[in-house]
């Protein structure tokens, strides 16, 4: 696990470990998919999960090119990316693979995503995760959630949520955090061999953990109190020679994505100005585009021949009103929520009603605002469980809880009609705003 020096967040990792049963290492499949998808449901509820494609999908193609180099890999890796300013990543059972925000901000080049990626995986297909749960029987259920919520409070309130992380903790010395340090050692040459099969630099690894230790400025946090070991004590001697950074188009894209949509707007600016063109351009017509200075977006997009400018030229002629303009842009290059809401609503002015469920249906369960757009085209389609689960997302993700319950359960009276991984959403759903609505 990377983390930084933060002590209010340097307990991220725990979440994997959250309401778990005392597990031993034959842990089965089928329990982790169970524990993987309750966290998922938690951390989805707390607005901590990023679905802009502009985001998730450089990504994705990172961990993806890595999975085609895993030998023999145990599981069909899924990466998420979290909303918090953090530098960190973290691994949960079934796969699932998290990285904060706030690392990649900190990366220089797609090989240091690619190394911090790597190394998370090497957790995963060596199943670190049933044999930390053996390791650490002593841990109470209270004290796991209440590390959970001190986490997830520290997003907003970092005094508050390092109280409950802390207290949590009580003074328990033999509650050795997450993975042990031979675990960290061995995923870091696991991800140290992957990215060198993958085509990605060797040295990424250690030149990301040497600008860590540096940033870290000597925390005072003991080493026995970490998730990981200290980075200078974890610096590869594989790879000695650490080569520059080499940012490429991927890497600018990302980046001025992340500025453009998730940081605010002052923040944003300063940003963009270490940003060379045209992605400089690309990062403030984003951001001008989120504040809904449609003028100043299409001035800034004018002269960039990018896919995504072009896809938010589209996007800002549309919200002007320019549909017709709009709607060639948003067909050849949208391919993000944004957009392909908005050519849906389009589309359906045209009559293409199944062209218009087409085009956000690969973003439902993503965005909350595909959901509601799906709930009603599959109400006007008279497809009322359909339109039953997509209000259900829709309420869930905006914590609107009884509409959600209400919505759950009309959409489970007809579970025959509905897929059972949908099915299982549902009723993971249910039981989670069952527990907030009862508190």
């Amino acid at each position: 696990m990377f983390i930084s020096m933060r002590k209010t967040v340097c307990l991220l990792l725990i979440t994997c470990i959250i309401s778990l049963p005392r597990l031993s290492y034959a842990m089965t499949y089928d329990e982790e998919r169970k524990i993987s998808q309750e966290i998922i449901t938690n951390l989805d509820a707390n607005g901590l999960i990023v679905y802009d494609h502009e985001i998730t999908w450089p990504v994705k193609m990172i961990t993806e090119r890595l999975a085609d180099h895993v030998k023999s890999p145990v599981y069909t890796f899924t990466i998420h990316v979290i909303s918090d300013r953090s530098i960190n990543a973290f691994t949960i059972p079934d796969g699932h693979i998290f990285i904060n925000v706030g690392t990649l901000l900190f990366a220089r080049d797609i090989d240091e995503i690619a190394a911090v990626i790597g190394h998370e995986m090497g957790h995963a297909q060596q199943r670190h995760i049933p044999q930390t749960l053996e390791e650490q029987k002593a841990v109470t259920a209270a004290s796991i959630v209440g590390v959970l919520l001190g986490t997830l409070v520290s997003a907003k309130n970092p005094e508050a949520g390092a109280a409950l992380v802390f207290s949590s903790l009580g003074g328990g010395e033999n509650f050795k955090l997450a993975y042990s340090r031979s675990h960290e050692y061995d995923a870091d040459d696991f991800g140290t061999r992957l990215i060198s099969d993958s085509g990605f630099s060797p040295s990424a690894m250690n030149r990301f953990l040497s600008r860590l230790n540096a940033y870290s400025g000597g925390s005072n946090i003991p080493e026995y109190l970490l998730t990981h070991p200290h980075s200078t004590n974890r610096i590869s001697g594989q790879s000695p020679d650490v080569q520059k950074p080499k940012p490429d188009s991927y890497y600018w894209n990302l980046h001025a994505s992340i500025s453009g949509l998730l940081l605010p707007e002052e923040e944003a600016v300063q940003r963009s100005a270490t940003i060379p063109e045209p992605y400089r351009n690309l990062s403030l017509g984003l951001l001008e585009t989120r504040k809904g200075r449609h003028d100043k977006a299409l001035a800034l997009l004018k002269d960039v021949d990018l896919p995504l400018a072009n896809a938010y030229k589209g996007l800002n002629l549309a919200l002007m009103g320019k549909k017709d303009e709009a709607y060639p842009y948003l067909k050849q290059f949208g391919n993000s929520a944004r957009s392909q809401i908005v050519l849906s609503e389009i589309m359906e002015e045209r009559g293409e009603f199944d062209q218009a469920v087409a085009v956000i249906l690969p973003f439902q369960k993503q965005d909350a605002s595909v959901d509601y757009r799906l709930g009603i085209l599959y109400q006007k389609a008279s497809k009322q469980s359909l339109s039953h689960v997509s209000f259900a997302r829709y309420f869930f993700k905006t914590a609107k809880h009884k509409a959600a319950l209400h919505h759950i359960t009309k959409a489970l009276e007809n579970e025959k009609d509905l897929d059972a991984h949908v099915v299982d959403e549902l009723k993971e759903m249910k039981e989670y705003v069952g527990k907030v609505i009862k508190n």
